[in-house]
């Protein structure tokens, strides 16, 4: 049984060496060949494993030189493997080579996956900030409510496999995904995974890949796996993601008017959420329906469309902060509390009604600010009150 080790790399020209030894010494006495993938790294990684190569009858390098992505690496570093197991490990040193023969017996035992895990018995994640503990605890929790995996590190990117099984399902991965084993475990249910532990070890050299950008393909590649994809559509993720950016706008806008002026009360949440509504608008206009959106003069004209269809979400997030307010300081102790507490309170309030508003402001304007014809002249008033009075009922 022939081991083939990937590492798919990207400026990783300084852990390159320290990862073949490592990897040398843990793999003696097994038949192995070690696959370097490269993204055409511009630090000449893939130079540097060509030049190990030379002296190393088992190391081997694919210098991909178009479609770049971590996914898509892994996927043709299996598919240009030689052995009948094959693994995927990082380059740059953070998992612990030590582990793959026992990876290795275990498969050899019956396993369908072997999955190297930071979260069982015996593992653990190092010196990692309170902060990136709690991101990848989240992003972990939501792989296995979305999925259903049943791991405990279903965020690993440290696994070994048989190579046909991969065979098997090879032209249903999606490469653009930000961790291959989800996408593995998606598309092949194993009905036998085993986790063995290690402890996830310190960069090295070189610079971390995560980023917001790898933070946004993780969330969508969640999204697609699990079907919730399906229920929507490009323009709809990308208008509820202005959404989102702008609750945020709406409640700086909001501490900073609580803060620094004497503006408060209904009148502060009104100023709040006219100001996210421009933000949210021109976010809309040349991002979430870039194909349709307003120019020159229609900026304007759309603007005040926008305006007029999201009235009745104003309306309804203003009234809500009211109510809730008012209600709150029926209770006895909230007069007197400090003013940082109230300066809370109006902000959950304030949180709460957004999200109320939120949904009738997208139905409005999906309908009519961004329509998707425009109708004759005569026609268009009777129509687009029509398509107002069906949401409405909809909803």
């Amino acid at each position: 049984m022939k081991l083939s080790v990937i590492s798919p790399t990207f400026d990783e020209a300084k852990n390159v060496g320290p990862l073949l030894e490592q990897l040398t010494h843990a793999l003696r006495g097994i038949d192995y060949e070690i696959l370097i993938v490269d993204d055409n790294s511009p630090d000449l990684t893939w130079f540097v494993a060509e030049q190990a190569a030379q002296c190393n009858p088992r190391v081997r390098v694919l210098r991909r030189l178009q479609d770049p992505g971590l996914g898509v690496a892994v996927i043709d570093g299996f598919n240009a493997a030689q052995g009948d197991v094959v693994a995927c490990i990082d380059a740059d040193l953070q998992h612990d080579p030590s582990i793959l023969p026992k990876m290795l017996a275990e498969l050899d035992s019956g396993s369908d996956i072997v999955v190297g895990s930071r979260y069982v018995a015996g593992g653990g994640i190092g010196d990692w900030t309170w902060l990136r503990r709690i991101e990848s605890r989240i992003a972990t929790r939501l792989a296995k409510i979305l999925l259903g995996a049943n791991l405990k590190d279903p965020m690993s990117g440290y696994f070994l496999m048989w190579r046909k099984d991969f065979a098997r399902v090879q032209e249903q991965l999606n490469g653009k995904g930000f961790k291959i084993l989800l996408e593995i475990l998606a598309q092949l249910h194993p009905n036998n995974i085993k986790e063995v532990p290690y402890t996830f070890r310190s960069r090295v050299a070189g610079r971390s890949k995560l980023s917001s950008k790898v933070v946004v393909q993780y969330l969508a590649q969640l999204c697609q796996l699990s079907g919730l994809r399906r229920l929507y559509s490009d323009r709809f993720l990308k208008f509820a993601a202005v959404g989102s950016i702008g609750v945020i706008v709406n409640l700086l806008t909001m501490t900073l008017l609580l803060k620094l002026t004497n503006v408060s009360g209904w009148q502060a949440s009104a100023a709040a959420s006219l100001f996210a509504n421009l933000h949210n608008y021109i976010l809309n206009n040349y991002w979430s329906f870039a194909d349709r959106a307003h120019k020159g003069l229609g900026v304007v004209k759309g603007y005040f469309s926008y305006l007029l269809m999201t009235a009745l979400g104003l309306l309804v997030t203003t009234s809500t902060y009211a109510s809730l307010t008012w209600s709150l300081t029926q209770i006895s102790f909230l007069p007197d509390s400090p003013r940082r507490f109230a300066s809370f309170t109006a902000l959950f309030c304030q949180f709460l009604a957004i999200v109320l508003g939120m949904f009738l402001n997208y139905r409005l304007n999906k309908a009519i600010t961004w329509a998707d014809s425009t109708p004759p002249k005569a026609s268009r008033l009777r129509l687009r009150s029509r398509a107002f009075v069906a949401r409405l009922l909809g909803w």
